[in-house]
Order: structure tokens, then C-alpha cells, then sequence
């Protein structure tokens, strides 16, 4: 290395060295945070274990604060087995507040560097289709000739649990959307969907973000 090069290199250094050791910005530290849809639906196994609701406010709420890990809900389901299953899960908020504040059950979350808990739900749901769409083949050709549209919402609720001082809802958080699916056919039906679902939870995942952001700061913890 050259005699600049050892210079440079000594100044960089030094100044290193003298920043103070608070000047790491807030929004630079991770805050570990599960996740879980609850109540689960007893009689959708499946979606009970995975969801794209959930897949989606993970998404977004890495998108909007990337400080922000997102410990899936397989993962909190594992660690907690058999708590929170469709068939033994807590069947009001007292009784998933009761839950969370037990010893053993904050020592098994805590063996995943967690601070908070999301609990989430909601559905979209979907009216039935009206207008009409007709599709036919004849000596000439075929094709389909209509309208079609159908009504939808999606209303997602969300709680933000602490998981270091008991069991307490630091912040509640809803996302509602509303909008109409319609189809045009002339010779070929065209789909346009009004993605209720993903316009929802881009709000409610923006909205948890900000909160885990502000709260995270607010309680500031030793690392």
C-alpha cells in the first residue's frame, strides 16, 4: 500500500472511531416480530397454517420498515404446539391474553429473539355475480357476448401484542376495501378483478409497520 493509501486509511480510522456510539439510527435495529392469523378456522386446516393474507402483510410490512423481521406464523404455531391449533386455540382475546402471559409460553417465544406478536384476521367477502355473459359456437366461429360484475370487500383486523411485559395490546389496527370484479365478453370474456384482498392489506401491513416502528422506538431494550 502507498504512503497516501496508509493515510487514508488512518483517517478513516479515526474518525470511526469518534463516532459516538448512539449515532446507529433506530430504524437500523432489528425488532423480531411474529406473526399469526387468530382465530384460525377450525375447518380450513390448511389455510389455518397458511394464508396469503398472511404472506402479504409480511411483504408489506418488510417493504415499509425493513428493520422489521417477520417470524412466520408455522414457526409460532411450532414453538407453541399444541396452544394454537384450530381444534385447542384460545377461543376469546382474555383467553389468548391468558395465554401469552404464562412463564413457559413467553420462554418458548422468547427462545426467537421475539418483542411483539400480530394477531390477524378477517376475510373478503363476495357477492353473487350479476349481469350475464353468453358463449356459444356455431357453423361460423364461437365466442361469448355479455356483462358480468360481482360486488366484494375485504375488512382485516390486526392486534399488536408485547410480549416483554406480560400480555398487553400495544396498538389495534384495521384495513377495510371495497370494489366491484366486472367481466366483458366480446368474442372473449375479460376478467377485471378489484383485488379487495391485496388493497386491504397493503393498508393494514403499512399501518403495522409504522406502529411496530414507533413503539419499538419508544421502548428501547439493551442489545
Amino acid at each position: 500500500m502507498t504512503l497516501a493509501g496508509w493515510a487514508r486509511a488512518c483517517v478513516a480510522a479515526v474518525l470511526l472511531a469518534c463516532l459516538p456510539a448512539h449515532s446507529q439510527s433506530p430504524a437500523s435495529v432489528a425488532t423480531r416480530v411474529g406473526i399469526v392469523w387468530w382465530p384460525a378456522d377450525p375447518s380450513d386446516a390448511v389455510k389455518a397454517l397458511k394464508s396469503d393474507m398472511e404472506d402479504c402483510l409480511t411483504a408489506r410490512i418488510r417493504d415499509i420498515a425493513p428493520e422489521i423481521i417477520v417470524v412466520r406464523q408455522s414457526t409460532i404455531r411450532d414453538a407453541l404446539f399444541p396452544l394454537l391449533e384450530p381444534a385447542t386455540q384460545p377461543a376469546t382475546e382474555e383467553a389468548f391474553a391468558a395465554m401469552l402471559a404464562r412463564k413457559e409460553v413467553r420462554e418458548r417465544l422468547s427462545r426467537h429473539g421475539l418483542r411483539y406478536l400480530v394477531a390477524f384476521t378477517g376475510d373478503t367477502l363476495k357477492a353473487k355475480p350479476d349481469g350475464f355473459v353468453l358463449c356459444g359456437a356455431g357453423y361460423g366461429g364461437g365466442g361469448c357476448l355479455g356483462f358480468a360484475w360481482r360486488n366484494e370487500n375485504t375488512a382485516l383486523d390486526a392486534a399488536l401484542w408485547s410480549l416483554e411485559e406480560g400480555a398487553a395490546v400495544q396498538r389495534r389496527e384495521g384495513a377495510k376495501a371495497e370494489g366491484v370484479s366486472v367481466m366483458p365478453a366480446f368474442i372473449f370474456p375479460l376478467p377485471i378483478l378489484a383485488r379487495t384482498q391485496t388493497a386491504a392489506c397493503h393498508e393494514l401491513g403499512t399501518r403495522l409497520a409504522v406502529a411496530i416502528r414507533q413503539i419499538a422506538a419508544a421502548q428501547p431494550v439493551d442489545r
